[in-house]
């Protein structure tokens, strides 16, 4: 690993980022034997009390049409998510499954645990106003 001092911003928030999804992933893997990888825990939090269409799954993830159905074919193979017919009978929506929904629940748990870890060294509330604040770029 580099030298925290050596890095900029950029690579900073990365490591950061990084360093916390792999504990989550440790974490997670510790306490289910269902393998979820960081992109589809993403699209789940996308699809979370929703019912998004795959193409809108892909946009608000941003990835490729065919990256997303790949991922949602993954996560309804493992029967986190299925398949709905949307409003207009055209569109297939996507759903968190009762399993799906139990994940996410627990998943949600492990990172409010992993937050409130982080908020005896850093003032959490601060550092959340800052990044979403506009940074004017």
């Amino acid at each position: 690993m580099m030298d925290v001092k050596q890095l900029d911003l950029f690579d900073l928030i990365s490591e950061r980022h990084g360093t916390i999804r792999r504990i989550l992933e440790e974490k997670w893997n510790e306490m289910s034997d269902i393998s979820i990888s960081n992109s589809e825990w993403y699209i789940m939090s996308k699809v979370n009390n929703k019912q998004p269409t795959i193409s809108m799954v892909a946009k608000n993830v941003q990835i490729s049409r065919q990256a997303a159905h790949k991922f949602i074919k993954k996560l309804e193979s493992k029967g986190l998510v299925e398949l709905v017919p949307g409003s207009n009978n055209r569109d297939k929506c996507i759903q968190l499954t009762d399993l799906g929904q139990i994940c996410v629940n627990k998943y949600i748990v492990l990172k409010h645990d992993i937050e409130k870890k982080i908020s005896e060294i850093v003032e959490i509330e601060q550092l959340k106003t800052i990044l979403r604040s506009d940074w004017g770029i």
